[in-house]
């Protein structure tokens, strides 16, 4: 097998590894056989100022009888993000939060900006103003980071650029998040403060810990009364394919990692959840039979008995439900974390995984009923998970501990 050539320069220039202003301003070469069998010397274009690893990068991705493509200078950054975005295959949701991105963020201040031109020095700059503006949050910084990364990867991979001004840059400070755990006492207090209507929504959050999405696409055959168990199979989405109308989508946020997930009902729920079908007869709605990697446009379609709707006849959806029915129950009842802000339904989901976690339910049980890995519960609650030393701790060490002599033993 033939052996990548390696890169090199013919110059006397001190500074050939390291280009500095006013430093070596040669480009590199390689030697290259030709299809006569002959070996000509080559240069790799707009290779002035990128390190050897650099240009030797740029050479080992290239075939062996391929010459590399110039790169080309007046590219925008605007324009090779609406290629990248067109590309995507993920799902709606993350797709929508890239458009979002780089539609409101990343285009304004970078949209203009030729890619070759894009150095590392405004990058870092970037990213600092990004933590000083405290009109942007930690979460959010690193949402436009993420995806600005993502696009200047995929130049250079693609070949757009020789270098990658991200190599090395550290992005936006992220905090520790925290999460509201609520008492049971405010739990109840929300599902008394809610209408009648939607009452079991908040429970399903705090009996089942399901996701909000999750809980909107509840329908009628995933409620199994005789086994009291709760599947998740669906949950309500907004897609741009739709004009963001609201979506009963057979999926869930695991998939295709993880299709369904059961999770046991209490018996108050089961009877909340009768109690409503029976005084709000469930309505039928048409669902997108999720495939993956395929757009919801491109996708079967099935039908299901919705438990939840808004008065306007849609499927419940996050704007209406936060809006009109959560914030407004938590500020009747005064409900804040320390920084003054109100809890999200997420919160209610924390709240579950939590008190189970804290009273001892093993957390490969409690993985399975909320859909995540171990794993990934280990890393979001391990405070948790340590204070079973106090709990559990004591009861290791008795049964670990020295055998106590037998008094049989010391009689004879």
């Amino acid at each position: 097998m033939a052996r990548k050539p390696n890169v090199y320069k013919r110059c006397d220039c001190p500074d050939q590894n390291w280009p500095k202003k006013n430093g070596c301003s040669h480009s590199w070469s390689y030697n290259r056989t030709n299809d006569k069998g002959s070996r000509t010397r080559a240069t790799i274009p707009e290779s002035v100022g990128v390190t050897q690893a650099q240009a030797q990068a740029v050479l080992d991705g290239m075939a062996l009888d391929a010459a590399p493509e110039p790169v080309e200078r007046n590219l925008t950054f605007r324009q090779w993000a609406a290629d990248w975005l067109r590309r995507r295959r993920a799902k709606e949701v993350s797709v929508s939060r890239y458009e979002q991105a780089i539609r409101l963020h990343l285009n304004p201040h970078w949209g203009r900006k030729r890619l070759r031109a894009i150095k590392k020095a405004e990058v870092e700059a970037w990213v600092q103003g990004m933590e000083a503006n405290e009109r942007i949050a930690n979460s959010t910084a690193e949402g436009h980071w993420k995806v600005f990364k993502m696009v200047i990867k995929d130049a250079l991979q693609n070949g757009k650029i020789l270098a990658n001004p991200t190599y090395e840059v550290d992005g936006p400070y992220v905090g520790k998040t925290t999460s509201y755990v609520f008492t049971p006492e405010e739990c109840w207090a929300i599902y008394d403060a809610f209408p009648e209507r939607y009452r079991p929504i908040p429970m399903l959050g705090f009996a089942c810990g399901t996701r909000q999405g999750e809980a909107f696409g509840v329908c009628e055959d995933v409620i199994d009364s005789n086994k009291r168990l709760l599947t998740v199979r669906r949950q309500v989405l907004r897609a741009t394919e739709s004009g963001y109308k609201p979506l009963l989508v057979d999926r869930i946020k695991t998939s295709p990692r993880l299709n369904t997930k059961d999770a046991p009902m209490a018996p108050y729920l089961l009877e909340a959840l009768e109690e409503h079908m029976e005084r709000y007869p469930p309505l039928a709605t048409e669902t997108v039979l999720w495939e993956h990697k395929r757009r919801f446009n491109d996708c079967k379609r099935g039908t299901a008995n919705a438990l939840f709707w808004t008065p306007y006849s849609n499927v419940m959806c996050r704007n209406y439900f936060n809006d009109r029915l959560w914030k407004p129950a938590l500020r009747k009842l005064g409900i804040k974390d320390e920084e003054g802000n109100l809890p999200t339904f997420h919160d209610l989901r924390h709240t579950f995984i939590s008190t189970c976690l804290h009273n001892g339910i093993p957390e490969h049980t409690v993985a399975a009923w909320v859909g995540d890995s171990v794993e990934e519960l280990r890393r979001t609650y391990s405070h948790l998970l340590k204070d079973h030393a106090d709990t559990h701790g004591a009861v290791a060490a008795r049964l670990t501990g020295r055998p106590q002599p037998s008094l049989i033993g010391i009689a004879a």
